[in-house]
């Protein structure tokens, strides 16, 4: 088995669509990423995979995620079948659930996503969104869970989860690493980039990095693409991290509702309420 190794950082392509996304891709590709991620919500396959076969696919590491409501078997199928199409790609690196649904069986969800494994359409096999509960129930089907992605930044992380991860041998891909650009304006953060001469964002993204996580930033600005990929010159101190921990272990996470998209997220559900086990498989 060949083993490919990827810079620490990756990139985040949500909500770049279409000639600004592929520009972005690109940009990124040159200045060193080479973990690049998506999903089926995002609708820019199609520029990504065009980007990506011109620069030799097999030279980057593409996560994909499946929708909340296309997480049945049929469902599944259909998605990854449109998902290797649209990409122009014959595999994805990692394939994961974008939000857990817990109205559809996990052991048909996850059994469905091992065969496509099987198959060689899908290297790994991850969860998104998710809290400790999910994971534990979703690693009683036996499947192995390569990827948790999840919300992580200097104003919020699940310390228990990334911890629950590593002990796991799980890894951790942290979206909304900047908070949406409202780490660019820290106090916090500026004060500690001015010892090594970065910036607030960069402090930010290198905190994920020495929590053994890998941060997915976003941009299509060319400047903050470089400057997000540089964060490996230096590294924080215990303190500095212990500065930054303790205000993010009491932080509050972006949540979904019924009026923003339809349905609620599951973060509040205890482990019992996650994929119930009372379901009987066909």
């Amino acid at each position: 088995m060949i083993t490919i190794e990827y810079p620490a950082v990756g990139f985040g392509t949500y909500p770049l669509q279409e000639e600004v996304c592929a520009k972005a891709v690109e940009t990124a590709a040159q200045v060193g990423y080479r973990i690049i991620d998506t999903a089926t919500f995002y609708e820019n396959f199609v520029p990504i995979g065009q980007v990506l076969k011109r620069l030799g696919r097999e030279n980057f590491f593409l996560i994909s995620k499946v929708w909340r409501d296309h997480q049945s078997r049929d469902d599944l199928l259909q998605d990854i079948s449109m998902t290797l199409e649209q990409l122009d790609t014959e595999y994805l690196d990692a394939y994961l659930l974008h939000w857990p649904n817990s109205q559809i069986p996990i052991e048909e969800t996850l059994s469905t996503m091992a065969e496509l494994q099987k198959a060689g359409l899908v290297r790994q096999i991850g969860l998104s969104n998710v809290t400790i509960h999910h994971v534990k129930r979703a690693l009683e089907t036996g499947v192995a869970i390569s990827w948790v992605q999840v919300e992580m930044n200097p104003f919020f992380y699940d310390a228990d989860l990334i911890q629950f991860c590593h002990k796991e041998g799980i890894g951790i891909q942290a979206w909304g690493p900047l908070s949406r650009g409202k780490i660019s304006h820290d106090p916090l953060l500026a004060q500690i980039g001015k010892k090594y001469d970065k910036t607030a964002s960069q402090i930010a993204l290198r905190w994920i990095v020495q929590h053994g996580c890998i941060p997915l930033p976003g941009s299509q600005n060319p400047q903050h693409i470089q400057q997000n990929f540089s964060i490996m010159d230096f590294q924080l101190s215990e303190e500095e991290m212990e500065q930054i921990n303790a205000r993010a272990k009491n932080g509050q996470r972006e949540r979904v509702t019924k009026e923003m998209i339809g349905w609620e997220d599951e973060f509040d559900f205890t482990y019992e309420q996650c994929w119930p086990k009372n379901w009987s498989l066909n």
